[in-house]
């Protein structure tokens, strides 16, 4: 059995509209048809080489990514440039390609909603408007009072990062959590944090300056990696697909795009 992939678009679409997307982001279907017809769907956070060459393998009609593959305009599709061979292989193998972005961030029941509840957060608070209505992370409050550097474990564990990373005195205790998921380290948002009582933020791609800047604000920072806080993406969107979509299979994607690798040992 199969349906039309603009059907399952509806879906993901009445749960993250399109237009809160960031302005600069570009959500949406990218590669291929509306009308194509699908029965088997790969979810993955990014359309890389190893990702496109498993919905090959796994016979998949079309790839639902986090990431957009194109984020700027582009002037060419050849098998010059790496962009241009992962178009190439999705067009030549009929797969098509959706992106739920910055929309499925900030949506009600969306990736900061689901990394909220794995942190075992409480007392739920909207923070950070990117745009009238639209709140780009989440705060809330942890069940019992602890220390940076064991909350950096915790989160260390429950997003399965080879290691915890924190700026800040590990002796200080957190009370109030803000999280937005991926790279939204910048000043604007650790004000929009700070704004709601919170004492610590988790994101990731966090510059020296930018550390800097938010420990002269008196804010804890916890770097949760890019891809460690956003791939729960694959399976948390595969498993919403299931339940509302009969007929197709939903399947995450066992390809690890951790770029960042941890060396751990050795000599001095």
């Amino acid at each position: 059995m199969s349906i039309k992939l603009s059907q399952i678009i509806e879906i993901i679409e009445n749960l993250a509209p399109v237009d809160i997307a960031e302005e600069w982001d570009n959500v949406g279907l990218l590669v291929g048809r509306r009308e194509a017809t699908v029965s088997k769907v790969l979810l993955a956070l990014d359309a890389l080489d190893a990702v496109i060459d498993e919905a090959i393998e796994i016979g998949a009609d079309a790839i639902i990514t986090h990431h957009p593959i194109i984020f700027r305009p582009i002037s060419q599709i050849t098998n010059e440039t790496p962009l241009g061979c992962r178009l190439l292989k999705l067009i030549e193998g009929g797969i098509c390609l959706y992106s739920a972005h910055t929309n499925l961030d900030a949506t009600e029941g969306g990736l900061n909603d689901t990394l909220f509840d794995i942190l075992g957060l409480s007392n739920k608070e909207f923070i950070c408007e990117s745009k009238p209505s639209v709140f780009a992370g989440r705060a809330g409050t942890l069940s019992m009072p602890i220390s940076l550097s064991d909350f950096a474990i915790i989160v260390k564990n429950v997003l399965s990062l080879d290691v915890a990373t924190y700026c800040g005195n590990g002796d200080d205790i957190v009370h109030k959590v803000g999280i937005i998921s991926g790279g939204s380290a910048n000043r604007e948002f650790f004000r929009g944090a700070l704004a709601a009582g919170c004492d610590t933020f988790i994101t990731s791609d966090i510059k020296l300056d930018v550390a800097q800047a938010a420990l002269d604000m008196k804010l804890n920072l916890i770097d949760a990696t890019h891809y460690g806080s956003e791939v729960i993406f694959a399976e948390e969107l595969a498993k919403y697909l299931r339940e509302r979509v009969s007929g197709v299979e939903f399947v995450a994607s066992k390809i690890n795009g951790q770029v960042f690798k941890v060396a751990i040992g050795g000599k001095n």
